[in-house]
């Protein structure tokens, strides 16, 4: 396993990093297929706007640093495989308080690409739905940071013949999946869950939504229930590296539409955004 730490060829990093102490880092996991990074402009951009967030700058110099080795990363590695990239808040005293001025620590590492199987494109998945719920906090809403708690419990829970799992909000709101974003589509209108009190906003996520406006697709962000699941003609979930996979069954649901997923995952195989499957 290649990894690299600010740059040098190493497993081992600080015991005083914050990212370890505290969980203040973000991170991204990007496929890499024909030694090339996939969607790589938009995953560095949430990178930088998750790390701004937690209150880690990262400066032109750095950010040319970490783009320079993962594309050397990717040059090496064996494909399809996996980067993933983390930033955290480096060294510093004991306490909350981030220090000044911020050191960051990069660290890039290369890993093969999971073996997905080709049923869960074909005939679909089974979606569970987990009892963990994901706590509010809108200022960390969105970004992709280093405290995934939730979905490590979420993910022990899941049930053998569980593909995937939803997950609630306090509220009792469908947010996303342990590992990816979800779909609806009801009457021919795509819906995916607000994301503003918490979640994450993948990178595939913004892609799909973007790529059914511009084939005339009605895509609406809202409030969904576990109703709202029941009742739709569709559901799929999505990330940057399964791309998308189409629900077959969630709950009592056995669900026969693949109209708006089979047109998106489609396009994801055209753009050649997704390593073939």
């Amino acid at each position: 396993m290649l990894i690299l730490v600010n740059g040098e060829e190493t497993q081992q990093t600080s015991a005083l990093d914050r990212g370890l102490l505290y969980g203040q880092s973000v991170f991204e996991t990007v496929p890499i297929a024909a030694q090339s990074l996939l969607l790589w402009e938009a995953h560095l951009n949430r990178l930088v706007a998750g790390a701004t967030v937690i209150g880690v700058p990262l400066s032109p110099d750095f950010l040319a640093d970490l783009s320079r080795e993962a594309h050397s990363i990717a040059s090496q590695c064996e494909d399809p495989a996996v980067l993933r990239v983390t930033v955290t808040a480096g060294q510093g005293g004991r306490g909350y308080l981030t220090p000044d001025p911020v050191q960051p620590t990069r660290i890039l590492s290369c890993h093969p690409y999971p073996q997905y199987p080709v049923e869960h494109y074909d005939v679909g998945i089974t979606l569970g739905v987990s009892d963990i719920r994901l706590a509010t906090q809108p200022p960390l809403a969105g970004i992709k940071h280093g405290n995934r708690l939730e979905q490590i419990l979420a993910r022990a829970q899941w049930q053998a013949e569980w593909h995937e799992a939803l997950l609630l909000d306090l509220d009792l709101n469908v947010v996303e999946a342990t590992q990816s974003n979800v779909f609806l589509v009801q009457n021919g209108v795509l819906l995916t869950p607000e994301l503003d009190r918490c979640g994450v906003a993948g990178v595939m996520r913004d892609y799909l939504i973007a790529a059914a406006q511009s084939i005339g697709v009605d895509t609406q962000i809202v409030r969904l229930s576990l109703s709202d699941v029941e009742a739709a003609d569709e559901v799929f979930v999505s990330n940057s590296l399964i791309g998308l996979w189409p629900v077959e069954r969630c709950l009592s649901r056995h669900y026969q539409s693949r109209e708006i997923s089979s047109k998106l995952l489609k396009i994801l195989q055209k753009n050649e955004v997704i390593p073939n499957h």
